[in-house]
């Protein structure tokens, strides 16, 4: 199996790694000026640290290159990777997902959808986004206020543009980055309680974990669907 049926014409193909790169620059700058200074001088990041985070947003930018294959939506789904990066490194170092970066991230995103799918007639597309972002912000909600501390308010308003833009993909998009999502996170958790010497004390940061199951999904959350509804069935 190939990493995707058919790949994006290479001109495409290089646009969204030189896009993600820039993406990660942005992501890396965010991270390093928008939250207060760290209290704990140990917990200051290394130069690889950054350098990983700059190439991870290259590579997701050449993949979200290839699962969307279309120019007109390349850049909401650049400013997606970079967001989502940014916020995922913010929270990682302060347990924080700050407002000033996530409010006018999601309007960012929500335009750019919103030119590429005037570009490709895809309004359709756009009414599921919007529903997709509610419906994964209004479930995340519910489950914030049952678990007491599972999730912050942060993560529930990560969860309207994470659904945004999976949603744009399809309801099986949506459907396996959630999945993926609670999977992931309460698999990290679980070692968090078991390895950490503060043990239930530890600080646990959810948002990469919605993020990573997000980027999954709208990379390859139409083939695990199709793969399994095909096993199911």
């Amino acid at each position: 199996m190939t990493l995707f049926e058919t790949f994006a014409p290479a001109p495409l193909q290089a646009v969204g790694a030189v896009g993600g790169v820039v993406c990660g620059l942005v992501a890396v700058w965010l991270a390093r000026t928008i939250p207060p200074r760290m209290e704990l001088e140990e917990r200051a990041r290394p130069t690889w640290w950054w350098a990983m985070a700059v190439i991870v947003g290259g590579l997701n930018g050449w993949l979200v290159a290839n699962a969307v294959d279309s120019w007109a939506l390349l850049p909401a789904y650049l400013a997606f990777v970079g967001a989502t990066l940014g916020l995922s490194l913010i929270d990682l170092d302060h347990q924080l997902l700050p407002n000033r970066v996530l409010f006018p991230s999601t309007g960012v995103v929500a335009v750019l959808l919103l030119v590429g799918a005037v570009i490709e007639g895809a309004g359709a597309d756009l009414l599921r986004a919007l529903l997709g972002g509610a419906a994964y912000f209004v479930f995340l909600l519910i489950v914030a206020i049952f678990a007491r501390g599972g999730f912050g308010m942060g993560d529930v308003k990560l969860a309207f543009l994470l659904g945004l833009v999976m949603g744009f993909g399809s309801w099986g998009e949506l459907a396996v980055g959630v999945i993926l999502a609670i999977l992931l996170g309460g698999v990290a958790s679980g070692l968090l309680l078991v390895f950490s010497r503060k043990g239930r004390k530890a600080k646990f940061a959810y948002g990469p974990y919605l993020v990573l199951g997000a980027w999954i999904a709208v990379v390859w959350g139409e083939r695990i669907t199709d793969w399994y509804l095909g096993t199911a069935g």
